[in-house]
């Protein structure tokens, strides 16, 4: 099986999040690619911190009590990621990374006000990288995937479900994603809907046919590998990528 595993937050559970030596490790790990979060300044720079949607609290990520919107680039760079001496990354710092190492990036834009979309264009055109990033995001918020299509039509998408009764392939379809990606926390809940409607693998082959890629995650543990397999989804969103290509490599060896 050619099994693609993917590094969220670039790999977090082996480095600083969202920091080039996280992007420097998921490349070390063998990664296939990875992802990371962007949101702005109050001077309107784009960086890498995992806040949640709209929110520009950024205390988890990096212990600062003061909000993002408060914070120019210049009160940023002060800043070190949580529990570590990793400074807070320019979306440029990834990109250009993405570049030198032709390794793909998916790029998960954690707000909808109007002027980040075209900023984050603009960067991936100036690194010259289109066909290295994706833009992702979670399907309720598909609307970023369009608008982000239609400032560049090259550009890949990728939308993650977590609604196991949508129609997978019509939701796809409508928003013309290249990707859709399963989402889950602790409890995998496509499981459970699976163990009713026995669906899964039928709607994932009917994706592939129609040349969508389907991914899972996140995947955390020997039985989540093994549910992905079983049912045709051979990429996997991870937090420790040897651990789970150890994972894989025990479920192939059965």
């Amino acid at each position: 099986m050619n099994i693609k595993i993917y590094a969220h937050r670039g790999g977090m559970g082996r480095a600083p999040e969202n920091t080039l030596a996280s992007f420097q490790q998921a490349l070390a790990d063998g990664a296939d690619g990875f992802e990371f979060d962007v949101c702005l300044t109050q001077d309107k720079q784009p960086v890498l911190i995992h806040v949640d949607f709209n929110d520009d609290d950024i205390r988890i990520a990096t212990g600062s009590e003061t909000p993002l919107s408060k914070l120019t680039w210049n009160d940023v760079q002060q800043i070190t990621m949580l529990d570590s001496d990793e400074p807070v990354a320019h979306l440029d710092d990834a990109l250009m990374f993405i570049r030198d190492n032709q390794f793909p990036g998916f790029l998960e834009p954690k707000t909808d006000i109007p002027e980040l979309l075209p900023i984050i264009i603009d960067r991936i055109h100036h690194f010259e990288v289109t066909h290295l990033v994706s833009i992702l995001t979670f399907y309720h918020q598909n609307l970023l995937l369009v608008d982000a299509k239609k400032l560049e039509p090259k550009l890949r998408t990728s939308a993650i479900i977590i609604n196991p009764f949508a129609n997978f392939l019509k939701a796809a379809k409508d928003i013309d994603v290249d990707r859709i990606i399963f989402g889950w926390s602790n409890i995998n809940h496509f499981n459970i809907y699976n163990s009713i409607f026995r669906s899964i693998s039928r709607d994932v082959k009917r994706l592939q046919e129609n040349e969508i890629e389907v991914e899972a995650g996140f995947i955390k543990e020997v039985k989540d590998v093994a549910w992905s397999l079983k049912h045709g989804i051979h990429g996997l969103w991870v937090d420790d990528v040897p651990l789970i290509r150890d994972y894989v490599e025990q479920y192939e060896d059965k």
